[in-house]
């Protein structure tokens, strides 16, 4: 019987790349996904649960959809970490764990006889013009303050033959910005014999035009492969983007938050990347306010910030999860030093944000379109630089000449050819 299925997504990459195998798999079997609740059979929302204001939310999603009295499936690591919170409000929901989505269409189905887990390749999916691979899942590490690896377990690498399939079909049908997603993009291959590096060497293969975007990389897992990985960005097809999560500028806070890699390493990669891609993109991620962080540990993550000048800060007040040891860390940061904390961070990672984009003023790109927003055609520059143009197609490949710049994107124009 066909039915009409309401979605919700949460959350990261890999929980978009998720959906959109849910999304293909419910296709496949004949059923509908619907923009409107009121037109819906079942409901489902993937969740994301990495911080508590982000676990409120869901809380609140749940809460609201109970009273719409319809069958519920929730996915996402909501369903996998924290299952009681979950049951507690809806109890007739099926949780449907990261690693059993693929039986997503079984549930509506009713066909439920017991779930086992599969690699998400070779499984249909919803194709748009950017998609999110998921290329494994899981992580090896342990970092103490991570609910996600609770959530998705250890290390899962997806066979390389099935993620190129996958794309090949991807792109042939109309997907022209691929995003290799995974909690930690650089541990893949490490539980199998594949490497990240091979990995996107064989996806440049693919014949069409598209680009690539390598999703964040844990640097313990990047630091021995970084210049196999360097090398295989040197494809036109790869934006030229690295998403190298710092966290803290403190070696005594790194070891409480048990990542493993020194601050050496850090800027030794750093380095290397802006050698090699002087123009290239630098995301990172800090966490503010971790248990026992002094002024002076803070001070030493914004000496950090400064001294590599990221393009992006993804800014975080550490925020304590169920089932991790930091949680249970005594010397909790006063909120409000935290908050002044986090506001001097966002601070500065918008000061170098608008200087690393004003630098761009004046120089010429070739931008892929993606989406329009309002009036504008919103394109990516090779470095993944978000850029407004007047005019151009989705799909397209522009040149375009900057002659602006904000915070959080370029302003161009497009160059016509005569």
């Amino acid at each position: 019987m066909k039915m009409k299925i309401y979605m919700e997504t949460y959350g990261c990459a890999a929980n978009q790349g998720d959906s959109s195998i849910m999304k293909g798999i419910l296709q496949e079997k004949g059923h509908e996904i619907c923009d409107d609740i009121k037109d819906a059979d079942y409901i489902l929302i993937n969740t994301c649960i990495v911080i508590n204001t982000t676990e409120q939310r869901m809380i609140h999603r749940l809460n609201t959809f109970k009273k719409d009295g319809k069958p519920i499936i929730v996915g996402g690591c909501m369903a996998s970490a924290l299952p009681h919170v979950v049951k507690k409000i809806l109890p007739d929901a099926v949780l449907l764990p990261p690693k059993y989505i693929h039986h997503v269409a079984d549930v509506v189905d009713k066909k439920n006889d017991g779930f086992f887990p599969k690699q998400k390749v070779f499984v249909p999916r919803e194709i748009k013009i950017k998609l999110n691979f998921p290329i494994s899942d899981g992580c090896l590490f342990n970092c103490s303050y991570c609910i996600t690896k609770k959530a998705r377990g250890n290390l899962i690498s997806y066979s390389p033959e099935g993620i190129i399939e996958d794309i090949k079909f991807a792109v042939k049908n109309g997907c022209k910005e691929v995003r290799l997603t995974s909690q930690d993009t650089a541990s893949y291959g490490k539980d199998t014999n594949a490497s990240l590096p091979s990995l996107i060497s064989s996806i440049c293969k693919i014949k069409g035009e598209f680009r690539i975007r390598v999703g964040m990389m844990h640097p313990l897992s990047a630091y021995p492969i970084f210049d196999e990985l360097l090398d295989s960005y040197a494809n036109e097809k790869v934006y030229k983007f690295l998403h190298l999560p710092l966290q803290s500028g403190s070696e005594r806070i790194l070891k409480k938050m048990r990542r493993g890699y020194s601050i050496k390493n850090f800027l030794e990669m750093v380095k290397k990347f802006r050698k090699r891609y002087p123009d290239g993109m630098l995301a990172t991620d800090v966490i503010v306010a971790f248990p026992s962080e002094s002024d002076e540990d803070f001070e030493k993550t914004y000496d950090i910030v400064k001294k590599i000048q990221p393009d992006v800060v993804n800014v975080t007040r550490f925020s304590p999860r169920p089932y991790t040891d930091a949680k249970r860390m005594k010397e909790k940061i006063d909120t409000k030093v935290a908050k002044e904390r986090s506001r001097k961070m966002a601070e500065l990672a918008e000061k170098i944000s608008l200087e690393r984009n004003k630098a761009c003023i004046g120089k010429e790109y070739v931008a892929l379109i993606i989406e329009k927003r309002g009036e504008w055609m919103v394109g990516k520059t090779e470095n993944y630089r978000s850029v407004f143009l007047k005019d151009g197609e989705i799909g397209e490949f522009v040149d375009v000449e900057i002659e602006d710049a904000t915070v959080t994107h370029l302003i161009g124009n497009r160059k016509h050819h005569i």
